[in-house]
């Protein structure tokens, strides 16, 4: 059960800045599974101006996200890269000795990252290029979390996905896990699910790593 320690966070709780009583025609949703999620990020030049959040969320999504945009706005975007759950309820304490909220439950922090690494790699889609993974980045699996989630994207936004994927919404990088990575894209028909496969395929060839699983978060 959720218990909020800080003075800091009850008043975020009670005073929302960031979660929205409405939706906005700029937001997009966020594409998994577990949570009802709108999401607006907007930027100008490299900072950010904008954060703002609609849904279904329960106190220890709204506190997080309202900590989120906090330390967000008005900062460089590649700010996004650095930022955790754990630095998102650091800045929510009272003092440093703390926890400024306790009994988040495990499925509840899973979801959460995954909402963190997809604003990561917000899907404001840059011009298709070609994609090739260099072997002078060292094996795909030692990469950082915030360079598998770059060389993914890329690959993802590649003209060979985006033909795949022709007339279909296209495929969208949701989580990362180790060599484990959660992709939203169509998954009902047989010809969808024998899409996906091919895509997996694909991205076992392009980072040359035969442990490589792609799972559908449709």
């Amino acid at each position: 059960m959720l218990k909020i320690n800080s003075e800091r966070a009850k008043k975020v709780l009670a005073n929302p800045k960031y979660i929205k009583g409405e939706l906005s025609p700029l937001m997009k949703r966020f594409p998994g599974d577990g949570l009802v999620l709108w999401v607006e990020l907007d930027w100008e030049g490299n900072i950010v101006k904008n954060l703002s959040f609609y849904g279904e969320l329960g106190d220890i999504q709204k506190i997080i996200f309202e900590s989120m945009a906090s330390l967000l706005i008005g900062k460089p975007i590649t700010s996004i890269d650095n930022l955790s759950i754990r630095e998102c309820e650091a800045f929510l304490r009272d003092r440093n000795s703390e926890a400024a909220f306790e009994g988040m439950t495990d499925s509840e922090e899973n979801e959460l990252k995954k909402v963190f690494t997809w604003i990561r790699q917000w899907p404001k889609h840059a011009e298709a290029k070609v994609y090739e993974f260099s072997s002078e980045k060292g094996p795909f699996h030692r990469l950082k979390l915030v360079d598998k989630i770059r060389e993914i994207k890329a690959f993802l936004n590649s003209p060979e996905i985006l033909t795949l994927y022709q007339n279909l919404p296209r495929p969208e990088l949701v989580d990362v896990e180790d060599l484990t990575v959660y992709i939203h894209a169509p998954y009902s028909s047989q010809r969808e699910k024998s899409l996906f496969e091919e895509l997996h395929i694909l991205g076992v060839e392009a980072f040359q790593e035969e442990n490589l699983n792609f799972i559908p978060d449709a």
